[in-house]
């Protein structure tokens, strides 16, 4: 993923929901290992900037009282995963859209369905009007829809899923995996993990997403393979000379 800082920082204050710095660096495509220079990313420290926080002290870093924003605490949400963000960014920013001139803008005051469950590129939500459940797909019209009972609720997918991965994603993907050799899955994809497997004795850890990245852009292999469009996983059986120089940043003491 790589997105629009800007974008972020305007969904960031128009629903008053702070994010980690992590959940941002992810966000804007930065590997977990990358030094991120946040004074260029965000600029001079400011109300508009500080919904940025740190994970622990979930408050932004080097602020002084003045230039953080005065409901920063009101609210206990905290986006920690890029994958949440780019959901929820990409959810505001199709509203945003859809208000726009020549388009049916969609009250802000309707989207307040329960998510009771989320598959793949589909959403189960609930009418908190007529209490009748209904599906809101990622693919069919632009992934918003009424409520088919009642109309009187709108779901949105992208928020809808990012709601669903913000509760439940820590029990569905363990951000520790251990593997039997070096191997790269869609399904770890967004969500932070690291991976350790051992070879002749030697342990390796390393940064899923970050390491496929190097691997699709210096050996040019996994993308376009049927093993990883199919069935969304690329294993090597063992490490080649050349794999193993690649791996040695991520010997394991």
């Amino acid at each position: 993923m790589k997105g629009d800082i800007r974008q972020a920082l305007d969904y960031l204050n128009e629903n008053q929901i702070r994010a980690t710095s992590a959940a941002v660096q992810s966000y804007l495509g930065f590997g977990v290992l990358d030094k991120v220079d946040w004074a260029e990313v965000l600029g001079p420290p400011r109300q508009y900037a500080s919904w940025v926080v740190n994970k622990k002290t979930s408050l932004p870093t080097g602020y002084d009282e003045e230039d953080i924003h005065p409901d920063l605490s009101k609210t206990s949400k905290i986006i920690t995963k890029g994958r949440q963000l780019q959901a929820a960014v990409d959810g505001y920013t199709k509203l945003t859209e859809a208000g726009s001139p020549g388009n049916n803008s969609i009250p802000s005051e309707e989207i307040k369905v329960e998510v009771a469950d989320c598959h793949g590129n589909n959403c189960a939500v609930i009418c908190p009007n007529c209490e009748q459940a209904y599906v809101v797909s990622g693919f069919l019209n632009k992934g918003i829809r009424k409520c088919p009972h009642c109309e009187k609720s709108t779901a949105v997918f992208t928020e809808a899923k990012a709601e669903w991965e913000e509760t439940h994603q820590d029990v569905l993907i363990n951000p520790e995996q251990t593997a039997a050799r070096l191997i790269f899955k869609k399904e770890w994809l967004g969500y932070d993990v690291w991976v350790n497997f051992e070879e002749d004795g030697i342990t390796y850890r390393y940064p899923h997403d970050q390491l496929l990245q190097t691997f699709i852009s210096r050996l040019g292999i996994i993308e376009n393979t049927k093993s990883w469009k199919q069935n969304g996983l690329y294993h090597f059986p063992r490490l080649s000379g050349e794999q193993k120089k690649m791996l040695q940043r991520y010997i394991a003491e």
